[in-house]
């Protein structure tokens, strides 16, 4: 029987987050992305998409660029001690961090609220420049926002960071971030393009939370008991081990 290979898990516990943490998202990054849809009002439907479009992909930019960034870390981390235990480790915490998502999901468990207020220091160093592009109107101000905004401190958001981090690789790292952002986008470029009600309607479905929070939990199980088990020494084969040398008495 073939196991889920560790990384895929994490691309999809990362894209089901991403799909499902859209109501999360759209309490802070829908009022923008509506600001940008309420600035033309009078646009065609063509341009809003234009700009949903540029704001939303330069916001995965940005995702994918912390993500390898958090993926080197990892990676650093890991040469440097260089032991089998700490790789075990990330896996098992990745697996906490999915379990902590779908809780947050299904039953509105704040576990990742210390992340938001660990990155708040570096939002407030990048939320002047956020504005300013903001005001500039605009592609080039769509695209300026959508870079800084990927760095708002948003739980679901540096919780999928810390996912990204545990995969200890620059590509996979990037990979994580940006399947979460690809999550994301269905609510946000409608956020942007119509209305934040339509939008809210589409991410805050009961139904689609408790769905994805379940196959979280399924991902965040598998993922930390399968690296559980490798920690564990196989006493079956010890045992034969004995019985063999028995015989051969």
């Amino acid at each position: 029987m073939m196991t889920p290979d560790p990384a895929a898990l994490s691309l999809g516990a990362a894209f089901v987050a991403g799909i499902a943490g859209s109501g999360h998202c759209l309490g802070m990054c829908g009022g923008i992305a509506g600001a940008l849809a309420m600035r033309r009002p009078q646009a065609a439907f063509g341009t809003k998409l234009g700009y949903a479009l540029a704001y939303n992909l330069s916001r995965i930019t940005s995702y994918a660029i912390a993500g390898a960034l958090a993926g080197l870390l990892g990676r650093t981390l890991l040469n440097a001690v260089d032991v089998k235990p700490l790789s075990i480790a990330f896996r098992v915490v990745a697996g906490a961090i999915m379990i902590a998502a779908a809780a947050q999901l299904m039953f509105g468990w704040r576990l990742l609220g210390p992340l938001e207020s660990a990155g708040s220091g570096l939002w407030r160093r990048i939320a002047p420049w956020a504005g300013r592009q903001g005001q500039s109107g605009g592609l080039g101000g769509a695209i300026g926002l959508g870079l800084a905004w990927g760095w708002l401190p948003c739980g679901m958001t540096y919780s999928m960071l810390l996912l990204a981090a545990t995969t200890a690789s620059v590509t996979t790292g990037a990979a994580v971030m940006l399947a979460f952002g690809l999550g994301t986008l269905p609510s946000m470029v409608t956020a942007t393009v119509a209305f934040e009600r339509m939008a809210r309607l589409l991410s805050s479905r009961a139904t689609l939370r408790n769905v994805a929070g379940a196959l979280l939990l399924a991902f965040g199980l598998y993922t930390a008991g399968s690296a559980l088990i490798k920690l564990r020494p196989a006493p079956p084969a010890m045992e034969q081990q004995q019985g063999h040398e028995h015989m051969h008495h």
